[in-house]
């Protein structure tokens, strides 16, 4: 009887497991309805792995968990991707597309000698002035004009009509109203008002024209992002035998690398800028859409790594 417990045990586990031939089980059966000490072995077995299953099971168990954080991770980033991907487009798709001067593009009527009543033609489906003092201390005021259109105006706008706008905070004094071109050259003279002369508007006013120079802090903040990317390379090169430190430093530095490519697809290799917020918003809009894609690419490259490494 005692051999015959022996025999039943040994093959407890693959009995438990399912794996043991049909007669062989049938002889386990068989045994354990006659044998208690048999059968308390058995639920022991079934409820308890081995520690040899513990220890072989757990560097499975360790990257099943792994997969489960990189599949949340995946997630999250490809929600970001989306999110980024529909900003961008909407950047892109409604940024200022400024107008040339032309006859017409704006109209400047007096408006009850009170001030000016400013009227574009229906191709601008935008606008926006300024009116500021002489920052010379002229007894006279400026009215600086900027029209524009956007893709998105333009094939998707059912059309705004023609757009005007009332200038009155001229304080009694003569406004020099210029058009705006943000392209290099000099801003356009377009009438002079004097609210207290017998014929308000005049056309044929001497004016002289001022240049609107681009800013250069797009290329400043390129600078700073190759910046960063060669101090992250140094420290990636130093502690590359750490890999959490190593790991770290990739993905963080893989935002300069995002922000350097925006720039070149928003700007080429300029390095200036008519309309800085416009240019640089949608920098940062591009620059997270391809910081998103290159965390998804680098979390999967890791994870195939790491799936190839647990096969040898």
């Amino acid at each position: 009887m005692r051999n015959e417990c022996n025999i039943v045990r040994d093959l407890l586990p693959l009995y438990a497991e399912h794996m043991a031939s049909f007669d062989s089980a049938d002889f386990i059966e068989e045994h354990l309805k006659g044998c208690e000490a048999c059968r308390k072995e058995y639920e022991k077995t079934k409820e308890s792995p081995s520690a040899q299953e513990l220890s072989d099971a757990a560097p499975l168990l360790k990257l099943g968990r792994k997969m489960k954080v990189k599949k949340i991770q995946t997630i999250a980033l490809t929600a970001l991707f989306v999110t980024a991907l529909l900003v961008s487009a909407f950047a892109v798709l409604d940024a200022p597309i400024y107008l040339p001067y032309s006859e017409g593009v704006v109209t400047v009527e007096q408006l009850d000698h009170k001030g000016m009543l400013l009227t574009f033609e229906e191709g601008v489906t935008d606008f926006s002035y300024a009116v500021y003092e002489d920052p010379d201390g002229g007894d006279f005021y400026y009215c600086d004009i900027q029209a524009w259109t956007s893709l998105w105006d333009k094939w998707f706008s059912q059309g705004k009509g023609a757009l005007s706008a009332a200038v009155t905070a001229t304080h009694g004094k003569p406004v020099l109203v210029a058009y705006v071109p943000n392209d290099g050259n000099e801003n356009i003279f377009i009438v002079k008002y004097d609210p207290n002369a017998k014929s308000p508007i005049e056309k044929n006013a001497d004016y002289e024209g001022t240049l609107v120079l681009p800013r250069l802090s797009l290329g400043y903040y390129l600078i700073l992002a190759i910046a960063a990317l060669v101090v992250l390379g140094i420290v990636w090169f130093l502690t590359r035998r750490n890999e959490t430190v190593r790991v770290s430093t990739e993905r963080i530095g893989l935002y300069p690398i995002a922000y350097i490519i925006s720039h070149f697809v928003v700007s080429g290799i300029n390095w200036t800028s008519y309309s800085l917020p416009r240019d640089l918003s949608l920098m940062i809009f591009i620059s997270v859409l391809l910081y998103g894609g290159l965390l998804l690419t680098h979390n999967v490259w890791r994870l195939k790594r790491e799936l190839k490494e647990s096969s040898l």
